[in-house]
């Protein structure tokens, strides 16, 4: 199964964005959005990349409801999934996005952040970030949250009007049309493949 180059370069791209904005009025999701956005990726003298992108997982990966995401990425598939397939897929589907996170390389995406709004409406949260690219160019993100026992975490996240979510099912749901889920199980754990 191929995955769309833009979606990946966003994902792992706009969490390694450096600010200097940090005093942008946020409530408790925009404040979420931040820390991660914040979070400073550099490597001391001696650090090994590799475990510092492992490090860097391991403090984001916590941030993401991604029983949420795979639920809304299977769509109308989920309701057909056992209990037991729920959990292997929500899984597979995690160690996928991080597979082709951990994947990227390079100079940060962006330096500053320029805006930030933020809308609440009971569960759902949606933060919105413009952000300046090294190129000065403007461009935004849109992370969706949702509140679970009293916790918020990102079930979406949309940039330039890319949403992580809608590509993965049209993805998934490509496949599904022609193979078993058996076949797209061994597909996730095979790994993202590169284009």
């Amino acid at each position: 199964m191929k995955y769309s180059r833009i979606v990946f370069e966003l994902f792992f791209g706009v969490f390694l964005l450096i600010s200097t904005s940090a005093l942008l009025w946020s409530g408790e999701p925009g404040d979420l959005i931040k820390k991660i956005i914040l979070k400073d990726i550099s490597l001391t003298e001696g650090e090994d990349l590799k475990e510092r992108k492992q490090e860097f997982w391991r403090e984001i990966s916590n941030s993401f409801d991604f029983e949420e995401i795979a639920k809304r990425v299977m769509g109308k598939y989920w309701k057909d999934r056992s209990p037991e397939e729920k959990k292997e897929f929500i899984g597979l589907f995690a160690n996928n996005v991080k597979d082709a996170c951990m994947s990227k390389t390079g100079p940060r995406f962006g330096e500053k952040i320029i805006s930030l709004s933020e809308k609440q409406n009971n569960r759902y949260a949606e933060v919105h970030i413009g952000l300046i690219k090294r190129t000065v160019e403007e461009v935004s993100a849109d992370f969706h949250l949702i509140k679970k026992d009293g916790k918020w975490q990102i079930y979406d996240l949309i940039y330039q009007g890319v949403s992580l979510v809608h590509n993965y099912r049209s993805q998934i749901h490509s496949f599904l049309v022609k193979s078993s889920y058996e076949e797209l199980v061994q597909e996730l754990k095979q790994g993202p493949h590169q284009e």
